[in-house]
Protein backbone atom coordinates (compact mmCIF):
# COMPACT_ATOMS: atom_id res chain seq x y z
CA UNK A 1 0.00 0.00 0.00
CA UNK A 2 1.44 3.38 -1.02
CA UNK A 3 2.25 5.74 1.81
CA UNK A 4 -0.01 8.72 2.28
CA UNK A 5 1.20 12.16 1.22
CA UNK A 6 1.90 14.50 4.17
CA UNK A 7 -0.45 17.40 4.86
CA UNK A 8 1.00 20.85 4.19
CA UNK A 9 0.08 24.25 5.60
CA UNK A 10 0.38 27.95 4.89
CA UNK A 11 3.57 29.96 5.29
CA UNK A 12 3.99 31.49 8.80
CA UNK A 13 4.04 34.99 7.27
CA UNK A 14 0.43 34.40 6.23
CA UNK A 15 -0.45 35.62 9.73
CA UNK A 16 0.63 39.09 8.57
CA UNK A 17 -0.31 38.89 4.88
CA UNK A 18 -3.85 37.64 5.57
CA UNK A 19 -4.64 40.16 8.29
CA UNK A 20 -6.00 42.89 5.98
CA UNK A 21 -8.01 40.50 3.73
CA UNK A 22 -9.52 38.91 6.83
CA UNK A 23 -10.34 42.37 8.22
CA UNK A 24 -12.09 43.23 4.94
CA UNK A 25 -14.02 39.94 4.98
CA UNK A 26 -15.06 40.57 8.58
CA UNK A 27 -16.10 44.14 7.75
CA UNK A 28 -18.31 42.91 4.89
CA UNK A 29 -20.05 40.52 7.24
CA UNK A 30 -20.45 43.11 10.03
CA UNK A 31 -21.21 46.20 7.94
CA UNK A 32 -24.47 47.04 9.81
CA UNK A 33 -22.52 47.24 13.06
CA UNK A 34 -19.78 49.39 11.52
CA UNK A 35 -22.42 51.63 9.96
CA UNK A 36 -24.00 52.08 13.40
CA UNK A 37 -20.58 53.10 14.75
CA UNK A 38 -20.26 55.83 12.13
CA UNK A 39 -23.66 57.40 12.73
CA UNK A 40 -23.80 56.73 16.49
CA UNK A 41 -24.07 59.49 19.03
CA UNK A 42 -21.34 60.91 21.27
CA UNK A 43 -22.72 60.07 24.75
CA UNK A 44 -20.33 58.37 27.18
CA UNK A 45 -22.34 55.18 27.29
CA UNK A 46 -22.50 55.01 23.53
CA UNK A 47 -18.76 55.70 23.27
CA UNK A 48 -18.03 52.78 25.59
CA UNK A 49 -20.20 50.50 23.43
CA UNK A 50 -18.47 51.77 20.28
CA UNK A 51 -15.05 51.07 21.80
CA UNK A 52 -16.10 47.57 22.81
CA UNK A 53 -17.39 46.90 19.28
CA UNK A 54 -14.13 48.13 17.72
CA UNK A 55 -12.06 45.93 20.05
CA UNK A 56 -14.35 43.00 19.28
CA UNK A 57 -13.96 43.62 15.54
CA UNK A 58 -10.15 43.50 15.73
CA UNK A 59 -10.16 40.44 18.02
CA UNK A 60 -12.47 38.64 15.58
CA UNK A 61 -10.19 39.53 12.68
CA UNK A 62 -7.09 38.29 14.53
CA UNK A 63 -8.80 35.07 15.62
CA UNK A 64 -10.02 34.30 12.08
CA UNK A 65 -6.53 34.86 10.69
CA UNK A 66 -4.95 32.65 13.36
CA UNK A 67 -7.53 29.86 12.97
CA UNK A 68 -7.11 29.92 9.18
CA UNK A 69 -3.33 29.52 9.54
CA UNK A 70 -3.44 26.81 12.22
CA UNK A 71 -6.18 24.64 10.70
CA UNK A 72 -5.77 24.87 6.92
CA UNK A 73 -4.05 21.78 5.50
CA UNK A 74 -3.81 20.53 1.92
CA UNK A 75 -2.24 17.70 -0.06
CA UNK A 76 -2.37 15.82 -3.34
CA UNK A 77 -3.27 12.21 -2.54
CA UNK A 78 -4.34 9.31 -4.76
CA UNK A 79 -4.81 11.58 -7.78
CA UNK A 80 -7.05 14.04 -5.93
CA UNK A 81 -6.58 17.45 -4.33
CA UNK A 82 -7.68 17.58 -0.69
CA UNK A 83 -8.18 20.65 1.51
CA UNK A 84 -9.42 20.84 5.07
CA UNK A 85 -9.89 23.89 7.28
CA UNK A 86 -11.81 25.02 10.35
CA UNK A 87 -11.77 24.75 14.13
CA UNK A 88 -15.33 24.53 15.45
CA UNK A 89 -16.93 24.22 12.02
CA UNK A 90 -14.57 21.99 10.05
CA UNK A 91 -14.68 21.70 6.27
CA UNK A 92 -13.01 19.03 4.13
CA UNK A 93 -12.95 19.18 0.32
CA UNK A 94 -11.84 16.51 -2.09
CA UNK A 95 -11.42 17.96 -5.57
CA UNK A 96 -11.57 15.77 -8.65
CA UNK A 97 -8.98 17.01 -11.22
CA UNK A 98 -11.57 16.58 -13.98
CA UNK A 99 -13.57 19.42 -12.39
CA UNK A 100 -10.68 21.90 -12.35
CA UNK A 101 -11.42 24.72 -14.80
CA UNK A 102 -8.41 26.97 -14.24
CA UNK A 103 -5.57 27.65 -11.83
CA UNK A 104 -4.44 31.17 -10.91
CA UNK A 105 -1.44 32.64 -9.15
CA UNK A 106 -2.29 35.98 -7.51
CA UNK A 107 0.28 38.24 -5.85
CA UNK A 108 -0.72 41.55 -4.24
CA UNK A 109 1.56 44.12 -2.61
CA UNK A 110 1.62 42.27 0.72
CA UNK A 111 2.43 38.99 -1.01
CA UNK A 112 5.29 40.64 -2.92
CA UNK A 113 6.77 42.17 0.22
CA UNK A 114 6.73 38.78 1.99
CA UNK A 115 7.80 36.73 -1.05
CA UNK A 116 4.52 34.78 -1.05
CA UNK A 117 1.72 34.08 -3.52
CA UNK A 118 -1.92 33.00 -3.46
CA UNK A 119 -3.00 29.91 -5.42
CA UNK A 120 -6.63 29.82 -6.60
CA UNK A 121 -8.21 26.64 -7.94
CA UNK A 122 -11.63 27.09 -9.57
CA UNK A 123 -14.06 24.34 -10.49
CA UNK A 124 -17.17 23.99 -12.63
CA UNK A 125 -20.33 25.58 -11.28
CA UNK A 126 -18.80 26.41 -7.88
CA UNK A 127 -19.36 30.02 -6.80
CA UNK A 128 -17.26 29.56 -3.65
CA UNK A 129 -13.75 29.91 -5.04
CA UNK A 130 -11.19 27.46 -3.76
CA UNK A 131 -8.89 30.40 -3.00
CA UNK A 132 -8.06 29.06 0.44
CA UNK A 133 -4.32 28.78 -0.24
CA UNK A 134 -3.87 32.46 0.38
CA UNK A 135 -0.19 32.65 1.36
CA UNK A 136 2.23 30.06 0.00
CA UNK A 137 5.94 30.25 -0.66
CA UNK A 138 6.48 30.92 -4.38
CA UNK A 139 8.42 27.66 -4.80
CA UNK A 140 5.71 25.67 -3.01
CA UNK A 141 2.97 27.31 -5.11
CA UNK A 142 4.82 26.44 -8.32
CA UNK A 143 5.29 22.85 -7.11
CA UNK A 144 1.60 22.48 -6.23
CA UNK A 145 0.52 24.08 -9.50
CA UNK A 146 2.72 21.62 -11.42
CA UNK A 147 1.13 18.72 -9.52
CA UNK A 148 -2.38 19.97 -10.30
CA UNK A 149 -1.52 20.51 -13.96
CA UNK A 150 -0.18 16.95 -14.14
CA UNK A 151 -3.41 15.62 -12.62
CA UNK A 152 -5.52 17.59 -15.10
CA UNK A 153 -3.33 16.42 -18.01
CA UNK A 154 -3.79 12.80 -16.87
CA UNK A 155 -7.56 13.28 -17.27
CA UNK A 156 -7.09 14.34 -20.92
CA UNK A 157 -4.10 12.36 -22.25
CA UNK A 158 -4.76 13.42 -25.84
CA UNK A 159 -4.04 17.06 -25.01
CA UNK A 160 -0.82 18.62 -26.20
CA UNK A 161 1.95 18.67 -23.62
CA UNK A 162 3.50 22.00 -22.63
CA UNK A 163 6.83 22.78 -24.25
CA UNK A 164 9.94 21.61 -22.45
CA UNK A 165 11.76 24.07 -20.22
CA UNK A 166 10.62 26.82 -17.92
CA UNK A 167 10.53 29.66 -20.47
CA UNK A 168 7.14 30.82 -21.68
CA UNK A 169 6.55 30.86 -25.47
CA UNK A 170 6.29 34.21 -27.29
CA UNK A 171 3.08 36.05 -26.34
CA UNK A 172 0.11 36.18 -28.67
CA UNK A 173 -0.81 39.61 -27.34
CA UNK A 174 0.94 42.30 -25.30
CA UNK A 175 -0.56 45.66 -24.36
CA UNK A 176 1.15 48.99 -23.84
CA UNK A 177 0.17 51.46 -21.12
CA UNK A 178 -1.51 53.70 -23.72
CA UNK A 179 -3.67 50.82 -24.95
CA UNK A 180 -4.72 49.98 -21.39
CA UNK A 181 -5.61 53.64 -20.73
CA UNK A 182 -7.60 53.68 -23.98
CA UNK A 183 -9.45 50.58 -22.74
CA UNK A 184 -10.37 52.35 -19.52
CA UNK A 185 -11.52 55.48 -21.37
CA UNK A 186 -13.73 53.44 -23.71
CA UNK A 187 -15.60 51.69 -20.91
CA UNK A 188 -19.14 52.70 -20.04
CA UNK A 189 -19.21 55.81 -17.87
CA UNK A 190 -22.90 56.67 -17.82
CA UNK A 191 -23.51 54.54 -14.72
CA UNK A 192 -20.80 56.34 -12.74
CA UNK A 193 -22.11 59.72 -13.85
CA UNK A 194 -25.62 58.70 -12.78
CA UNK A 195 -24.30 57.78 -9.32
CA UNK A 196 -22.50 61.12 -9.03
CA UNK A 197 -25.67 62.94 -10.10
CA UNK A 198 -27.76 61.07 -7.54
CA UNK A 199 -25.26 61.92 -4.80
CA UNK A 200 -25.36 65.57 -5.84
CA UNK A 201 -29.16 65.65 -5.71
CA UNK A 202 -29.06 64.03 -2.26
CA UNK A 203 -26.62 66.69 -1.03
CA UNK A 204 -28.83 69.48 -2.34
CA UNK A 205 -31.86 67.90 -0.68
CA UNK A 206 -30.10 68.00 2.71
CA UNK A 207 -29.11 71.66 2.41
CA UNK A 208 -32.64 72.87 3.13
CA UNK A 209 -35.51 74.08 0.93
CA UNK A 210 -34.18 77.63 0.42
CA UNK A 211 -30.71 76.51 -0.67
CA UNK A 212 -32.22 73.78 -2.85
CA UNK A 213 -34.55 76.31 -4.51
CA UNK A 214 -31.63 78.65 -5.24
CA UNK A 215 -29.59 75.78 -6.63
CA UNK A 216 -32.46 74.74 -8.90
CA UNK A 217 -32.77 78.27 -10.27
CA UNK A 218 -29.01 78.34 -10.87
CA UNK A 219 -29.18 75.18 -13.01
CA UNK A 220 -28.98 76.97 -16.32
CA UNK A 221 -27.50 75.26 -19.39
CA UNK A 222 -24.33 77.35 -18.91
CA UNK A 223 -23.88 75.80 -15.44
CA UNK A 224 -25.26 72.31 -16.08
CA UNK A 225 -23.16 71.55 -19.17
CA UNK A 226 -19.76 72.11 -17.47
CA UNK A 227 -20.96 70.08 -14.47
CA UNK A 228 -21.85 67.15 -16.73
CA UNK A 229 -18.49 67.45 -18.51
CA UNK A 230 -16.68 67.38 -15.15
CA UNK A 231 -18.69 64.34 -14.06
CA UNK A 232 -17.76 62.47 -17.23
CA UNK A 233 -14.12 63.55 -16.89
CA UNK A 234 -13.98 62.22 -13.33
CA UNK A 235 -15.59 58.97 -14.45
CA UNK A 236 -13.08 58.55 -17.31
CA UNK A 237 -10.14 59.19 -14.98
CA UNK A 238 -11.46 56.57 -12.57
CA UNK A 239 -11.94 54.05 -15.40
CA UNK A 240 -8.44 54.67 -16.81
CA UNK A 241 -6.82 54.34 -13.38
CA UNK A 242 -8.66 51.13 -12.51
CA UNK A 243 -7.75 49.67 -15.93
CA UNK A 244 -4.06 50.37 -15.29
CA UNK A 245 -4.24 48.71 -11.87
CA UNK A 246 -6.00 45.65 -13.28
CA UNK A 247 -4.26 45.12 -16.65
CA UNK A 248 -0.76 46.64 -16.29
CA UNK A 249 1.82 44.77 -18.45
CA UNK A 250 -0.86 42.50 -19.88
CA UNK A 251 0.33 39.39 -21.74
CA UNK A 252 -1.54 36.50 -23.36
CA UNK A 253 0.09 33.36 -24.69
CA UNK A 254 -0.63 29.72 -25.51
CA UNK A 255 1.38 27.01 -23.75
CA UNK A 256 0.54 23.45 -24.71
CA UNK A 257 -3.21 23.20 -24.35
CA UNK A 258 -3.61 26.21 -22.03
CA UNK A 259 -4.34 29.88 -22.54
CA UNK A 260 -2.34 31.90 -20.02
CA UNK A 261 -2.89 35.53 -19.08
CA UNK A 262 -0.70 37.63 -16.79
CA UNK A 263 -1.59 41.15 -15.68
CA UNK A 264 -1.82 43.58 -12.78
CA UNK A 265 0.09 46.45 -11.15
CA UNK A 266 -0.37 46.18 -7.38
CA UNK A 267 -1.87 42.67 -7.59
CA UNK A 268 -0.22 40.46 -10.20
CA UNK A 269 -2.57 37.77 -11.51
CA UNK A 270 -1.65 34.79 -13.67
CA UNK A 271 -4.53 32.64 -14.94
CA UNK A 272 -4.07 29.31 -16.72
CA UNK A 273 -7.15 28.12 -18.63
CA UNK A 274 -7.18 24.72 -20.40
CA UNK A 275 -8.69 25.20 -23.84
CA UNK A 276 -10.71 22.01 -23.36
CA UNK A 277 -12.55 23.78 -20.52
CA UNK A 278 -13.51 26.88 -22.54
CA UNK A 279 -17.22 27.11 -23.23
CA UNK A 280 -17.63 30.68 -24.55
CA UNK A 281 -15.46 33.32 -26.13
CA UNK A 282 -17.17 36.71 -26.18
CA UNK A 283 -16.04 39.74 -28.15
CA UNK A 284 -17.22 43.18 -26.98
CA UNK A 285 -16.92 46.08 -29.42
CA UNK A 286 -18.35 49.30 -27.94
CA UNK A 287 -18.63 52.11 -30.48
CA UNK A 288 -15.81 54.21 -29.02
CA UNK A 289 -13.49 51.20 -28.90
CA UNK A 290 -14.35 50.31 -32.51
CA UNK A 291 -13.49 53.84 -33.58
CA UNK A 292 -10.08 53.29 -31.96
CA UNK A 293 -9.75 50.07 -34.00
CA UNK A 294 -10.04 47.66 -31.06
CA UNK A 295 -12.34 45.18 -29.37
CA UNK A 296 -12.15 43.04 -26.22
CA UNK A 297 -12.24 39.26 -25.74
CA UNK A 298 -13.51 37.39 -22.68
CA UNK A 299 -12.69 33.70 -22.19
CA UNK A 300 -15.23 31.85 -20.06
CA UNK A 301 -15.18 28.41 -18.50
CA UNK A 302 -17.77 26.80 -16.27
CA UNK A 303 -16.01 28.06 -13.13
CA UNK A 304 -17.83 30.62 -11.00
CA UNK A 305 -14.90 32.25 -9.26
CA UNK A 306 -15.16 34.84 -6.51
CA UNK A 307 -12.57 37.60 -6.65
CA UNK A 308 -12.51 40.57 -4.28
CA UNK A 309 -15.94 39.60 -2.98
CA UNK A 310 -17.56 39.65 -6.43
CA UNK A 311 -18.73 36.81 -8.64
CA UNK A 312 -16.45 36.52 -11.65
CA UNK A 313 -17.66 34.60 -14.68
CA UNK A 314 -14.92 35.31 -17.25
CA UNK A 315 -11.62 33.75 -16.18
CA UNK A 316 -9.56 35.44 -18.88
CA UNK A 317 -9.84 38.84 -20.55
CA UNK A 318 -7.96 40.36 -23.47
CA UNK A 319 -8.83 44.05 -22.91
CA UNK A 320 -7.66 45.60 -26.21
CA UNK A 321 -7.38 43.44 -29.32
CA UNK A 322 -6.96 45.01 -32.80
CA UNK A 323 -10.15 44.40 -34.79
CA UNK A 324 -8.20 42.56 -37.49
CA UNK A 325 -6.99 40.01 -34.88
CA UNK A 326 -10.29 39.24 -33.12
CA UNK A 327 -11.02 36.27 -35.38
CA UNK A 328 -7.46 34.93 -35.09
CA UNK A 329 -7.49 34.90 -31.27
CA UNK A 330 -11.00 33.43 -31.19
CA UNK A 331 -9.79 30.51 -33.32
CA UNK A 332 -6.74 30.07 -31.06
CA UNK A 333 -8.99 29.86 -28.00
CA UNK A 334 -11.63 27.60 -29.61
CA UNK A 335 -10.06 25.22 -32.15
CA UNK A 336 -13.57 24.02 -33.11
CA UNK A 337 -14.13 27.47 -34.69
CA UNK A 338 -13.19 26.92 -38.35
CA UNK A 339 -14.04 30.36 -39.74
CA UNK A 340 -13.50 34.04 -38.98
CA UNK A 341 -16.72 35.38 -37.38
CA UNK A 342 -15.92 38.86 -38.72
CA UNK A 343 -15.44 37.68 -42.31
CA UNK A 344 -18.14 35.02 -42.62
CA UNK A 345 -21.73 35.81 -43.63
CA UNK A 346 -24.22 35.62 -40.75
CA UNK A 347 -27.93 34.91 -40.95
CA UNK A 348 -29.99 38.01 -40.02
CA UNK A 349 -32.77 38.48 -37.49
CA UNK A 350 -36.31 38.11 -38.85
CA UNK A 351 -37.69 41.29 -40.52
CA UNK A 352 -40.71 41.30 -38.19
CA UNK A 353 -38.32 41.48 -35.23
CA UNK A 354 -37.69 45.09 -36.27
CA UNK A 355 -41.27 46.13 -35.45
CA UNK A 356 -41.00 44.61 -32.01
CA UNK A 357 -37.63 46.27 -31.38
CA UNK A 358 -38.98 49.70 -32.41
CA UNK A 359 -42.02 49.38 -30.14
CA UNK A 360 -39.97 48.20 -27.16
CA UNK A 361 -37.36 50.98 -27.48
CA UNK A 362 -40.00 53.67 -28.06
CA UNK A 363 -41.96 52.74 -24.93
CA UNK A 364 -38.75 52.54 -22.90
CA UNK A 365 -37.63 55.97 -24.11
CA UNK A 366 -41.07 57.41 -23.38
CA UNK A 367 -40.82 56.24 -19.76
CA UNK A 368 -37.33 57.70 -19.39
CA UNK A 369 -38.47 60.95 -21.01
CA UNK A 370 -41.35 61.29 -18.56
CA UNK A 371 -38.86 60.87 -15.71
CA UNK A 372 -36.56 63.48 -17.28
CA UNK A 373 -39.40 66.01 -17.64
CA UNK A 374 -40.46 65.40 -14.03
CA UNK A 375 -36.94 66.11 -12.74
CA UNK A 376 -35.94 68.90 -15.16
CA UNK A 377 -39.06 70.50 -16.76
CA UNK A 378 -37.03 73.12 -18.64
CA UNK A 379 -35.25 70.35 -20.60
CA UNK A 380 -38.42 68.88 -22.07
CA UNK A 381 -37.10 69.44 -25.59
CA UNK A 382 -34.37 66.87 -24.89
CA UNK A 383 -36.99 64.24 -24.05
CA UNK A 384 -38.65 64.81 -27.45
CA UNK A 385 -35.34 64.17 -29.20
CA UNK A 386 -34.89 61.09 -27.03
CA UNK A 387 -38.22 59.62 -28.19
CA UNK A 388 -37.70 60.52 -31.87
CA UNK A 389 -34.31 58.77 -31.80
CA UNK A 390 -35.85 55.45 -30.73
CA UNK A 391 -36.80 54.06 -34.20
CA UNK A 392 -33.42 54.70 -35.91
CA UNK A 393 -31.53 53.33 -32.88
CA UNK A 394 -33.73 50.21 -32.89
CA UNK A 395 -33.07 49.76 -36.62
CA UNK A 396 -29.29 49.97 -36.14
CA UNK A 397 -29.40 47.36 -33.39
CA UNK A 398 -31.62 45.06 -35.49
CA UNK A 399 -29.51 45.56 -38.63
CA UNK A 400 -26.30 44.35 -36.96
CA UNK A 401 -27.77 41.24 -35.34
CA UNK A 402 -26.75 37.87 -36.77
CA UNK A 403 -26.31 34.19 -36.03
CA UNK A 404 -24.76 31.06 -37.48
CA UNK A 405 -24.57 27.36 -36.66
CA UNK A 406 -21.52 25.29 -37.52
CA UNK A 407 -20.47 21.75 -36.58
CA UNK A 408 -18.26 23.01 -33.75
CA UNK A 409 -19.75 26.30 -32.49
CA UNK A 410 -22.82 28.49 -32.34
CA UNK A 411 -22.33 32.18 -33.09
CA UNK A 412 -24.61 35.05 -32.08
CA UNK A 413 -24.09 38.79 -32.58
CA UNK A 414 -26.13 41.62 -31.06
CA UNK A 415 -26.12 45.39 -30.92
CA UNK A 416 -24.66 48.35 -32.76
CA UNK A 417 -23.42 50.78 -30.09
CA UNK A 418 -22.46 48.03 -27.63
CA UNK A 419 -21.89 45.18 -30.07
CA UNK A 420 -21.17 41.72 -28.67
CA UNK A 421 -20.30 38.50 -30.47
CA UNK A 422 -20.77 35.19 -28.65
CA UNK A 423 -18.97 32.05 -29.83
CA UNK A 424 -20.34 29.03 -27.93
CA UNK A 425 -18.66 25.62 -28.07
CA UNK A 426 -21.37 23.12 -29.03
CA UNK A 427 -19.95 20.34 -26.87
CA UNK A 428 -20.45 22.55 -23.77
CA UNK A 429 -24.17 23.25 -24.41
CA UNK A 430 -26.30 21.96 -21.53
CA UNK A 431 -29.79 22.91 -22.72
CA UNK A 432 -31.62 24.71 -25.53
CA UNK A 433 -35.03 26.36 -25.28
CA UNK A 434 -37.41 28.36 -27.49
CA UNK A 435 -39.27 31.23 -25.78
CA UNK A 436 -42.11 33.46 -27.00
CA UNK A 437 -43.60 36.55 -25.43
CA UNK A 438 -47.10 37.87 -26.35
CA UNK A 439 -45.78 40.20 -29.09
CA UNK A 440 -43.52 37.46 -30.41
CA UNK A 441 -46.45 35.07 -30.70
CA UNK A 442 -48.45 37.77 -32.49
CA UNK A 443 -45.65 38.22 -35.04
CA UNK A 444 -44.86 34.50 -35.36
CA UNK A 445 -41.38 34.90 -33.85
CA UNK A 446 -39.32 32.80 -31.47
CA UNK A 447 -36.08 33.25 -29.58
CA UNK A 448 -33.60 30.43 -29.06
CA UNK A 449 -31.85 30.42 -25.66
CA UNK A 450 -28.66 28.37 -25.38
CA UNK A 451 -27.47 27.57 -21.87
CA UNK A 452 -24.04 26.49 -20.76
CA UNK A 453 -22.84 26.24 -17.16
CA UNK A 454 -23.65 29.58 -15.52
CA UNK A 455 -24.49 31.51 -18.72
CA UNK A 456 -27.36 31.85 -21.19
CA UNK A 457 -26.88 33.15 -24.75
CA UNK A 458 -29.85 34.31 -26.83
CA UNK A 459 -29.86 34.15 -30.62
CA UNK A 460 -31.59 36.99 -32.54
CA UNK A 461 -35.36 36.62 -33.02
CA UNK A 462 -36.27 34.32 -35.90
CA UNK A 463 -39.47 32.80 -37.28
CA UNK A 464 -41.02 30.26 -34.95
CA UNK A 465 -40.51 27.41 -37.45
CA UNK A 466 -36.85 28.35 -37.81
CA UNK A 467 -36.52 28.50 -34.02
CA UNK A 468 -37.82 24.95 -33.65
CA UNK A 469 -35.49 23.77 -36.43
CA UNK A 470 -32.52 25.26 -34.53
CA UNK A 471 -33.80 23.61 -31.35
CA UNK A 472 -33.84 20.21 -33.05
CA UNK A 473 -30.39 20.70 -34.56
CA UNK A 474 -28.77 21.71 -31.26
CA UNK A 475 -30.55 19.14 -29.08
CA UNK A 476 -28.74 15.85 -28.33
CA UNK A 477 -31.22 13.96 -30.52
CA UNK A 478 -30.40 16.28 -33.43
CA UNK A 479 -26.65 15.97 -33.00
Amino acid sequence: MASEAPWRGLHPLSLVVNLIPQAWATARGLWPVLFALVIGGGAKGVQAIDFALIVGFFLLTLSRTLVHFLTLRYRVQAGRFEVRVGLFSRSARVLDPARIQNVELVQNLFHKAAGLVELRVETAGDASSHGLLSALDVGEAERLRAELRALVAAQRPAAAAPPAGDADPPPLLELSALEIIAYGLSRRTVGTVAVLTALGLEVFGRLGPQVAEKAQKAMTPQVLLPAVVLAFAGSWLWSAGSALLRHWRYRLWLSGGELITEEGLTTRRRAEIPRQKLQIVRADEPLLRRIMGYGSLLFETAALGVADGRLRQAEGVAPMVPLARLGELCRVALPALRFDPWQAALLPAHPRALYRAVLARTFRNLALSALLIGLFPRFGWASVVFVLAAPPLAYLDWRWQGWRLSPGVVLARTGFFTRSTWVVSRDKIQSVAVVQGPLMRHHGLGRVIIRVAGTAVALPDVGIDEAHRILQELSPEGA
